[in-house]
């Protein structure tokens, strides 16, 4: 396994956690009934897609999976570790500015998630370690956090008579 096929689970992975999730839509117009007033998370791979100059559509609410650093220690051990950030964004014009409580639920339903099973597809293992993070600016009406979370997956090891 590569930290590539890891970060496509944890794509599918987010799809699956949070399909039902519904969020404020910053493009939403009443007097456009193809516009909702609520929708789903986009899930994306490492970075938002870039769009044309022109396109006025906002990317939120989503998920970003981002694949951030990994270790092999060199020791022969059967494990690599990878350390992936998963990076919430929401809208939300309420003058409350309560957003921050929607991207606290996304982190912590993500902990939750690994924290009762760790086994991601049989293939990759959650290490137990999770760090996560608030905005501190005000972005109103945007919000955000992350959070880190490592997995083990297989190592390569040598092959040769010497190994």
């Amino acid at each position: 396994m590569t930290p590539l096929e890891l970060q496509d689970m944890l794509v599918a992975e987010m799809e699956k956690l949070f399909y039902d999730w519904l969020y404020k839509n910053p493009n939403y117009n009443p007097n456009d009934p193809e516009s909702q007033e609520r929708i789903p998370l986009q899930i994306f791979s490492q970075h938002i897609p870039t769009t044309s100059a022109n396109s006025e559509a906002d990317p939120v609410p989503y998920i970003i999976v981002r694949l951030s650093s990994g270790d092999d220690s060199g020791a022969g051990d059967s494990n690599n570790v990878v350390n992936v950030v998963i990076i919430a964004g929401i809208w939300d014009d309420n003058e409350a500015a309560q957003g921050h409580r929607d991207v606290l639920n996304i982190i912590q339903k993500v902990y939750q998630r690994f924290s009762e099973n760790p086994s991601l597809n049989d293939k990759a293992a959650f290490t137990g370690e999770f760090h996560w993070a608030a905005q501190e600016d005000n972005y109103f009406p945007f919000y955000f956090g992350a959070c880190q979370i490592s997995f083990n997956i297989p190592a390569l090891r040598r092959e040769d008579k010497y190994a």
